[in-house]
This record gives structure tokens, C-alpha cells and sequence, in this order.
């Protein structure tokens, strides 16, 4: 991108993205479905979770469509870990 057509808005959306890539670096994001699978993937060495309310093996098995996750499960896991989620 060209330094004349940059914005600070740009450059702060870069610098997270950049930064967020700097900390998963050499890590596994596993995905979880509960708090205590969460717990288990921090403790194993994970570098993220993915809270889902299925995991994607069980949603393509039974032909079903992927939702979003709900918020209370989010949160509830998000407190569980230090890991980002």
C-alpha cells in the first residue's frame, strides 16, 4: 500500500493484525466447545481457542450449517483462559 493513500485508521488495523500473527506465531488454535476443553488446550500448550458450539467434524457429518456460538458460552470461556478466544 502506498504510504500517500495510508491512513492512521489503516495503520492501526495492520499494526493489531501484524500483532495478533506475532502471538499465534508457532501455536495451535484448537477448537473448543466448552470451558473445560479450553482449560485443557491452554494447559497443553495452545496458542488460541475458537469457542464453537459444535466442532466442524460433527457439523459436515450430520450435513448441518455452522452458527454462531452463543455469547454467554463466549464469555464463559473467555473467563476460563488466558489464551486469546
Amino acid at each position: 500500500m502506498s504510504d500517500e493513500f495510508q491512513t492512521p485508521r489503516d495503520e492501526a488495523t495492520f499494526t493489531v493484525k501484524a500483532g495478533l500473527a506475532e502471538m499465534l506465531k508457532g501455536g495451535v488454535i484448537m477448537d473448543v466447545v466448552t470451558a473445560e476443553h479450553a482449560k485443557v488446550a491452554e494447559d497443553a500448550g495452545a496458542a488460541a481457542v475458537m469457542a464453537l458450539e459444535r466442532v466442524p467434524a460433527d457439523i459436515r457429518r450430520d450435513g448441518g450449517v455452522a452458527r454462531m456460538s452463543d455469547p454467554a458460552m463466549i464469555a464463559g470461556i473467555q473467563e476460563a483462559v488466558t489464551i486469546p478466544v
